[in-house]
């Protein structure tokens, strides 16, 4: 890959991982855990992390099966199916935690932008906004852009 050998690779990306700082009021400050938001890599590696998960864990049973990024969409044959699929799932990682949404009364269950309704073997898929979050403020400092 472009000249660099696999060990190579998994020396540089040990590197990154171990410089995961960042600076705050003048002050430097390191992540202990975990990969700091907005690091290009971050998305690249949860992706392969969650593969991995997801090819110890799913199990017969389940119908369909999609995630983008962090967001999963499953449909099992059962309710029983589903419950030790995402027991599974959470026994790969203690620091992962994957929950479980159930639909609606009105049998839609939100997946990113869009909530989503099996009915009579057909699909019935409409936009959904999430409420925005209630903890909005950020420091005057903050690296964030304004």
């Amino acid at each position: 890959m472009w000249g660099f050998s696999n060990n190579d690779i998994e020396i540089l990306l040990e590197a990154t991982l171990a410089c995961n700082v960042f600076r705050f009021n003048n002050t430097f400050y390191a992540q202990k855990r975990g990969l700091a938001m907005g690091i290009r890599i971050a998305p690249l590696l949860a992706i392969v992390f969650l593969d991995h998960i997801e090819k110890a864990s799913l199990t017969n049973g389940i119908i369909f099966y999609k995630r983008y990024i962090d967001d999963v969409f499953a449909i099992g044959s059962s309710l029983s199916v589903v419950t030790s699929t995402l027991a599974k799932l959470n026994s790969m990682d203690v620091n992962i935690r994957f929950t479980m949404e159930e639909p609606g009364k009105d049998g839609f269950l939100p997946f990113l932008n869009t909530r989503v309704r099996f009915c009579n073997r057909r699909s019935e898929i409409r936009w959904h906004r999430k409420a925005p979050s209630k903890n909005i403020m950020l420091h005057s400092r903050s690296a964030h852009p304004m």
